[in-house]
C-alpha cells in the first residue's frame, strides 16, 4: 500500500484537500485557523490528527469515499456533527462522553457520501 504522510504548518494547511485510490493518506494538521476541506478515499485510507488545530465556528469537511476509511482525532473541546449520505458504511465515534465537546462552539461538520466504508472519530485525551 502506498503511505504518504506530513504535517501542514503554512498557511496551505488552513484548507485540507486529500485524494486517495487504492492507498493511504496520513495527515498532522497544525492549523490554528483551520477552514475546512475535502477527502476523496477509493479503496483507500486517511488519518487526519487535528489534535494540535484550532477552529472557529463551524468548519466543514467534504468526505467522498467508497470502501475507505477514514480516522479523524480531534481535540476534546471540538463537537463533530456528521450531515452524511450513508450506503453500507458507519460513524463511529470513540471519544469517551466526558470527552466531547456537547457545549462547544468548534463544530466539525462532516458532509457527502460514504458507500461501503467507515468514519472513526477519536480523542487523544
Amino acid at each position: 500500500m502506498n503511505i504518504l504522510s506530513g504535517t501542514i504548518t503554512t498557511n496551505r494547511g488552513d484548507y485540507l484537500n486529500t485524494t486517495t485510490i487504492f492507498g493511504g493518506v496520513k495527515r498532522t494538521i497544525l492549523s490554528k485557523n483551520f477552514k475546512g476541506g475535502r477527502i476523496q478515499n477509493i479503496f483507500g485510507s486517511t488519518e487526519l490528527d487535528f489534535t494540535y488545530a484550532d477552529i472557529t465556528g463551524i468548519v466543514t469537511l467534504d468526505i467522498s469515499q467508497a470502501f475507505g476509511e477514514v480516522t479523524i482525532a480531534v481535540p476534546a473541546d471540538w463537537r463533530v456533527e456528521a450531515d452524511l449520505v450513508h450506503f453500507c458504511s458507519v460513524v463511529d465515534e470513540d471519544r469517551t462522553y466526558n470527552n466531547r465537546g456537547y457545549n462547544s462552539n468548534k463544530v466539525l461538520l462532516l458532509k457527502g457520501v460514504s458507500v461501503m466504508a467507515v468514519i472513526d472519530v477519536v480523542s487523544f485525551v
